[in-house]
């Protein structure tokens, strides 16, 4: 319960800090922003630390961990700590330098995640590839939703942006627990984490103060995707992943069209409906296909 109960509680008072605070200075806005990054940061790694019994601190395993999901933590934790910067300087630059810089911390952070064990030397080159496809899509995914989130436009559909990652995370979830448990877990584990934020987004209706997180579970889904090659039992069909990968982008998409020709109401039903079918596709065939079931 430890690996589930750490992001709810994480995430639960960052939504609370992001929803109730007023930063009115600069001072402010740095310490309330770096506050939701890090509870956010401590609850993965909670959840991470839980599920793989790593908390006595009796070695460097902590710090650099055998498995190669593990390895996401800490770039995670740099994709957050730049984000929050690029948050604070968000009105001196333009949005274009702003995809940018999350662009190379993005590829950063991805590199960092390589699998560098000599078991993996060989797989290198192919899971590179994924990782690029990875870096690609967490970009795409992290324009579209946030440009689906911005506050300026009244009919924005900012109260139910952050739905699509739950949806994602659900779906990826899914499809790891046929593959790796603890992966699957950990999973879940990011998908309690972003319900609880998108529930504060869409009740209060501010979404402004969750860009801080935003590129940390782009990037989070992405990777978690691209970690099914190194644990599946088979391969999968390209498009498994084309719709893991892409799903976010592709609702947000179809939002952002329909905003001015519809109301609120079916275009929720019409996101909805598209991230169930997607995600209900993907589990139902991974499950059903694979050779332990």
């Amino acid at each position: 319960m430890i690996q589930f109960l750490c992001p709810l509680l994480a995430a639960i008072s960052a939504s609370l800090i992001g929803v109730l605070a007023e930063p009115k200075s600069f001072a402010r806005s740095a310490i309330v922003s770096l506050a939701i990054a890090i509870l956010c940061w401590l609850g993965m790694a909670g959840s991470q630390w839980a599920l793989t019994q790593l908390p006595d601190f009796s070695g460097l395993e902590v710090f650099l961990p055998n498995q190669v999901w593990q390895r996401i933590l800490w770039p995670l934790g740099l994709v957050l700590l730049a984000s929050v910067a690029i948050t604070l300087i968000g009105n001196r630059i333009s949005g274009a330098t702003r995809v940018v810089l999350i662009v190379i911390v993005f590829g950063l952070a991805i590199f960092a995640s390589l699998p560098f064990a000599p078991i993996w030397e060989d797989l290198v080159p192919e899971n590179a590839t994924w990782l690029l496809v990875s870096l690609m899509t967490a970009t795409c995914n992290y324009h579209a939703i946030s440009t689906m989130s911005e506050e300026a436009r009244s009919e924005s559909g900012r109260r139910w942006a952050m739905w699509l990652l739950v949806a994602n995370f659900g779906a990826i979830a899914g499809v790891m627990f046929s593959q790796i448990g603890s992966l699957g877990e950990w999973c879940v584990a990011a998908m309690l984490l972003t319900t609880v934020i998108a529930s504060a987004i869409s009740v209060s209706g501010k979404s402004s103060w969750a860009i801080v997180v935003l590129p940390a579970l782009c990037l989070l889904a992405a990777c978690l995707v691209a970690n099914i090659r190194f644990n599946a039992a088979e391969v999968k069909p390209w498009w498994v992943f084309l719709i893991l990968f892409a799903t976010p982008t592709l609702i947000a998409t179809v939002d952002i069209f329909l905003e001015n020709r519809l109301s609120k109401g079916p275009r929720v039903a019409i996101s909805a409906g598209i991230g169930f079918a997607l995600s209900a596709t993907v589990i139902a065939w991974v499950w059903t296909s694979s050779p332990s079931h």
